[in-house]
């Protein structure tokens, strides 16, 4: 059986009302994004990272690369280390101070103030499926990669499969609020909101589907039964 374990939003692909509640959740647990979000992922989020950044980069070093929803950084750092040139985005001025390293930009992915193909890459740490409006952030990411460029992420994804969607949606809805009090208390309850991100979230398949809209290839490779993904596009 296949199809997503919920009803898609009838507003296309998004958090649209959603949006608001779910960076304010992300604010309230600054100190312990890092620590909780690493936990919640049992660990593979390292490597994903670090996968995306390989690609991202490609062997072009100084290559300029657009962090989308660049938190504090952590995706940056692992560009940084492939030797690429790393500029973070993100609608969240408290999650930007904590990157003091980098240049920096607040903004949203719907409307990213940089001109026609600026970067040779962007990539997206566990962000991408925040956007307020999923078909306009990829528009506007195209929009910002030069031809022939590269964009990457890696992000929590959802199995076309009934069965094991809501297997993951299980995980989801009970693991992050508890690690998340575990890490830090109360305030780690806010990790709850993954859940909120999920039930809206496109599943694997029809992810795939949009993307190649905007994008002249696309490769996903799933990990933990579709739950994880990494995402290679090429403009």
């Amino acid at each position: 059986m296949t199809g997503s374990s919920e009803a898609e939003s009838p507003e296309g692909p998004g958090l649209h009302a959603k949006w608001k509640g779910v960076v304010d959740s992300l604010e309230a647990i600054i100190p312990i994004y890092e620590k909780g979000s690493s936990r919640i992922s049992l660990f593979s989020d390292k490597a994903m990272r670090e996968e995306v950044a390989s690609f991202a980069v490609g062997g072009e070093k100084s290559t300029p690369v657009l962090d989308l929803g660049a938190g504090p950084g952590t995706l940056s750092r692992a560009v940084a280390l492939a030797g690429g040139s790393p500029v973070l985005a993100d609608a969240s001025r408290k999650m930007l101070s904590r990157s003091p390293e980098f240049d920096r930009v607040q903004c949203v992915f719907e409307s990213l103030p940089f001109r026609p193909g600026t970067f040779g890459a962007a990539v997206a740490g566990f962000s991408l499926r925040d956007a307020k409006d999923l078909e306009t952030a990829l528009t506007e990411i195209r929009h910002t990669v030069r031809s022939g460029g590269r964009f990457a992420f890696c992000d929590l994804g959802k199995p076309p499969s009934r069965v094991k969607a809501a297997m993951v949606g299980g995980y989801i809805r009970v693991a992050p609020p508890l690690i998340g009090f575990l890490t830090g208390g109360r305030a780690g309850l806010k990790f709850g909101s993954l859940h909120d991100t999920y039930k809206l979230v496109l599943d694997n398949r029809s992810l795939c589907l949009l993307l190649s809209k905007h994008f002249g290839e696309v490769r996903m490779t799933e990990r933990q039964m579709g739950a994880s993904i990494v995402v290679r596009c090429t403009a």
